[in-house]
């Protein structure tokens, strides 16, 4: 990549900068593993700002699922 567009990127949407992780337990993995290296489950390798994205989503939901049970 030349400097160039190295200076216009986005860094979300361009992968640079940020860590490849597997989607079920957040292991580093490379874009082309098949395996997480954690689980040795066949996950797909997301970026890690969508990873953890997907856990704040998954806690808020536990949360507000919990605060519905106890009728809060």
């Amino acid at each position: 990549m030349s400097y160039d567009n190295w200076k216009l990127s986005n860094p979300i949407d361009d992968g640079y900068g940020y860590n490849m992780v597997s989607n079920c337990c957040g292991a580093v993995m490379e874009e082309m593993e098949q395996r997480c290296p954690n689980c040795k489950e066949g996950c797909i390798a997301v970026e890690e700002y969508e990873y953890e994205s997907a856990r704040k989503e998954s806690y808020e939901e536990m949360r507000a699922d919990e605060m519905r049970d106890l009728g809060l």
